[in-house]
């Protein structure tokens, strides 16, 4: 089948190479402005166009595709592209465009979808592959459904791993249905009321307030992990801590002290107080990329701000 393939990230790269393999034409690869976590640039695009003998082009749909003869691209295959797309762009495509979300549709759609869904305590994250509807976010006809179940030892990027592996393989799965005319595609909801709009994240919000209970102070720490910017502190107000691992740990007896300070230091991690609770700071770096645990856990009168 003939392609254009649109979007960003490493996952869409590899997606591209699963597509070429499973010998479908990849005729269009395009991108636009790189994520600032996934570490792929525009060149890498570009040399997998080269790879796979597609047309590279940066910026519009339209304006890329619109002059383009015979034969054109049926199926537009996307993930991450940074606007929302128009009935001018899906009407460029005779089968539509195909999306992957991270996200368990209709109940998650927007930006930032597993970590949300990690913040708010879910116990599985969703991965969906849908035909894309002018104009709206994350709506339209899904095709392919799959889950990643959570517990309180993943996090982001844990889920990111499996994401991976799981949307190249859910796009050759989706493309060759379409191709072979036996697409199953189940309309979502339309009640509002069953749809969660997630905004975007920035690093900043990774700043942990330790007057929250330990549970919420750990799923910030889930949520914020590599391959993002890491739930931060300072120490004493000075020194950015970075953590990027801890559990939850039951002191064992009664405790008075400030939310952020320092209970007790062991080889396996420094002991931290919460508004309610405590947890157990397992990796944790300062800016320049230094454990932080023997500094963070040198004295007891040390405390995270």
């Amino acid at each position: 089948m003939i392609l254009a393939v649109f979007g960003r990230t490493r996952i869409l790269l590899r997606t591209v190479e699963a597509l070429a393999e499973a010998g479908h034409s990849i005729a269009f690869l395009g991108t636009a402005k790189p994520s600032d976590t996934d570490g792929t640039v525009e060149e890498d695009f570009e040399r997998c166009a080269r790879e796979v003998g597609a047309t590279y082009f940066r910026g519009k749909l339209t304006a890329a595709l619109s002059g383009v003869g015979e034969p054109r691209p049926k199926l537009g295959v996307s993930m991450n592209w940074p606007s929302i797309l128009g009935a001018d762009e899906i009407g460029l495509f005779e089968d539509g465009i195909l999306n992957a979300h991270a996200g368990d549709l209709p109940r998650y759609r927007g930006n930032a979808c597993p970590n949300w869904a990690i913040l708010n305590g879910e116990q599985r994250i969703g991965l969906c592959v849908h035909k894309m509807t002018p104009g709206l976010v994350d709506a339209g006809p899904i095709l392919l459904r799959r889950y990643f179940e959570l517990d309180t030892t993943l996090d982001i990027g844990d889920v990111y791993r499996w994401l991976e592996r799981s949307i190249p393989e859910m796009f050759v799965e989706a493309v060759g249905a379409i191709e072979r005319g036996g697409a199953v595609l189940t309309e979502q909801p339309a009640d509002p009321s069953l749809s969660l709009r997630c905004f975007p994240r920035r690093p900043e919000d990774g700043a942990i307030d330790w007057t929250a209970d330990s549970e919420t102070v750990l799923r910030l720490v889930r949520a914020s992990a590599k391959p993002f910017h890491g739930a931060f502190t300072t120490l004493e107000g000075n020194q950015t801590v970075r953590i990027w691992r801890a559990d939850s740990f039951v002191a064992g007896f009664p405790f008075c002290a400030v939310p952020g300070q320092v209970l007790h230091s062991k080889s396996a991690g420094v002991v931290i107080a919460c508004g309610s609770g405590s947890v157990r700071l397992m990796e944790a770096t300062f800016s320049d990329g230094t454990d932080a645990i023997p500094v963070v856990g040198a004295s007891l009168r040390n405390r995270l701000k």
